[in-house]
């Protein structure tokens, strides 16, 4: 029998410490999940909404958290131990998704959890983001109950032998009753659960609640295969498209793409007055009569660089993938891509980025979509002096950005080069990111730390201004054909739960199509310092609408470079739909949707099925 701590003498109170620690080990998965979803629903009302009217997944996500409280019961035995890292583990669940939320928008998903080198490095930045003392308060009281509990004495009452078999056969039932597609439907939908709700996150976690939404994510990691996937329907919606040469007037040009970090444009805040523009040189290079430009809509807000990043690489979707997911970890061989065709003509393909390599998976899924050259933070820090190396808001800088993407084309010019970037310089966290803001910005309607972060991202946005700016003049200044694109991967988080855009008034509490627009497009640019070609997806002038997906293809008309029937297709998707993604809330008619159908089958196809697209 557990042992009652020697210090506690006093027999009535002995009672009472018993009665409490085996009250809180009976009660703590409950108190865990009341904890957890209030932190995650950030409100009284929606909670309560939530607990009151999805009472079948509420007793769903009390089995499940006492399924693992017994797990670490069984192998802890220590109630006390037990529940400091039960307690704790979902104190700091709670805590991570709402602080993940408050700055990106996104909520905390299992991905985030094996891609463990990237995003924890990327959590330092929540530190930003104030945490109500209630929330500590509720977090804390966990720690509480740990201490009742020590003094308690209570503990699961039985030895290994017994508590590690019994681990093991509620182990291996969990597993057996999710270990087909079909068990793990027929459970969820018994408890009102759905795998389709992960196809938009945000309705999954508003609706689910954060337990019952991670649950589903966990069980639906792998991507859904469509109804009527098999060879022949692939096939019959690439019937017809036929490779396309190369045009006469291929010049075989540099191409220099550049994903900018939250590139935005900050005057499109309301009543927002800056001292300067901020993007002066972006508008006046987009004036040129050679440039087309307009908005590239994006599956990004806030953060999650990598969904369009993987989109513009590769012309696929991450619609239908894991919401939240980092797709380059479903590239595990050579797959097609824009950046393919190229190194098939005999283009060096190289990426540039001044971050660490191990973030979103890229040093291993770069190459199998033909980006043969590597060059992160590393280098960059070793090419210091040489590239004239300088840091601005607590990253390398645009400048240095820039110097890098020359010093690379200037050292391969003897064959054309395929150069993709991603800057690093105008990241989040925003708040005192600068220490001396170079533009002044006012809104009457913003608090002090909106102010702080729009005024600071303004500076960073000043700096990419200049970026792009010098890249263009670099272009001008070469003999060899070249051509740049440009683009923002997401708007940025300026202050918790969108407070910039609610504030200035860019948006409402609800969203309707057009907010939806705004705040999922960013400006794009493509600038050559040679005769442009026609392109049915893209066309000379500043009002172009693109989705990410398809930039890339345009850019291949437009310089007359071969195409796929894959790419051929998406030009065909694009008449029919110019700009779509899931995110957009879009009303789309019957036929468009068999455009977004299929391309959801082909990017099934090139991630997860057997390729047939390719061959």
């Amino acid at each position: 029998a557990p042992r009652m701590p020697k210090e506690i003498k006093n027999k009535p109170l002995r009672i009472i410490l018993l009665i409490c620690g085996w009250a809180i080990i009976a009660l703590l998965p409950v108190y865990c999940l009341g904890m957890v979803e209030y932190i995650h629903y950030a409100s009284k009302a929606k909670v309560f909404t939530f607990f009151t009217e999805r009472t079948e997944v509420v007793l769903f996500d009390l089995a499940v958290l006492y399924l693992l409280w017994f797990c670490a019961l069984c192998v802890l035995k220590k109630g006390w131990l037990a529940t400091v890292v039960y307690g704790g583990f979902f104190g700091a669940v709670a805590t991570t998704d709402y602080l993940k939320y408050s700055m990106t928008g996104d909520y905390f998903y299992p991905w985030d959890l094996a891609e463990q080198a990237g995003h924890l490095g990327e959590l330092k930045n929540f530190i930003t983001v104030p945490f109500p003392v209630l929330y500590i308060a509720m977090i804390l009281f966990v720690f509480v109950m740990a201490v009742i509990v020590f003094f308690s004495g209570a503990q699961l009452p039985v030895r290994w032998c017994v508590r590690y078999p019994a681990l093991a056969v509620v182990v291996v039932c969990m597993a057996v009753s999710v270990s087909t597609p079909e068990k793990v439907t027929r459970l969820l939908n018994k408890n009102a659960l759905y795998l389709e709700d992960m196809a938009l996150q945000t309705s999954n976690y508003q609706a689910n609640g954060f337990v019952g939404a991670f649950t589903i994510n966990i069980l639906s990691s792998n991507i859904q295969k469509p109804d009527n996937y098999s060879e022949d329907a692939v096939d019959a919606l690439l019937d017809g498209y036929t490779e396309q040469d190369k045009s006469d007037n291929f010049s075989s040009p540099d191409i220099i793409l550049v994903l900018s970090e939250s590139f935005w444009d900050p005057t499109l805040l309301p009543g927002t007055t800056f001292s300067a523009d901020p993007l002066e040189n972006y508008r006046e290079i987009a004036s040129r009569e050679n440039t087309i430009s307009g908005r590239f809509f994006t599956t990004g807000l806030g953060g999650g660089t990598v969904r369009p990043e993987f989109e513009v690489l590769t012309g696929l979707s991450t619609d239908y993938l894991p919401s939240g997911c980092v797709p380059w970890q479903y590239i595990l061989e050579d797959t097609d891509s824009y950046v393919s065709v190229y190194k098939g003509l005999g283009y060096k393909t190289m990426a540039v980025h001044p971050y660490t390599s191990s973030f979103y998976n890229r040093k291993a899924a770069y190459p199998k979509i033909g980006i043969d050259e590597l060059h992160f933070d590393d280098d960059i820090y070793a090419l210091g002096e040489e590239l004239g190396l300088t840091i601005r808001g607590r990253q390398i800088s645009d400048d240095t950005f820039a110097s890098a993407i020359e010093y690379y084309l200037d050292k391969n010019s003897d064959s054309p080069v395929f150069l993709f970037g991603i800057s690093m310089e105008n990241h989040q966290p925003y708040p005192d990111k600068f220490e001396t803001p170079d533009i002044e910005v006012k809104n009457d309607a913003f608090d002090e730390s909106t102010a702080n972060a729009v005024t600071n991202f303004t500076t960073g946005i000043a700096d990419a201004d200049k970026c792009l700016k010098r890249l263009v003049d670099y272009i001008d200044s070469r003999d060899r054909d070249t051509i740049l694109v440009w683009f923002g991967d997401h708007l940025p988080t300026l202050g918790g739960n969108m407070a910039a855009y609610r504030q200035s008034g860019m948006i409402g509490a609800e969203y309707d199509e057009e907010a939806y627009e705004k705040i999922y497009s960013t400006p794009f640019i493509v600038y050559a310092n040679f005769d442009l070609g026609d392109s049915d997806v893209l066309h000379k002038g500043t009002d172009n609408n693109i989705t990410s997906y398809n930039l890339m293809n345009g850019v291949a008309e437009l310089i007359g470079s071969p195409r796929t029937p894959y790419m051929e297709y998406l030009e065909d998707y694009a008449r029919a739909l110019p700009y779509y993604n899931i995110r957009l809330h879009k009303t789309i008619t019957d036929d468009q949707r068999k455009w977004v159908d299929g391309h959801r089958l082909l990017t099934y196809d090139r991630v997860a099925g057997g390729k047939y697209s390719m061959k």
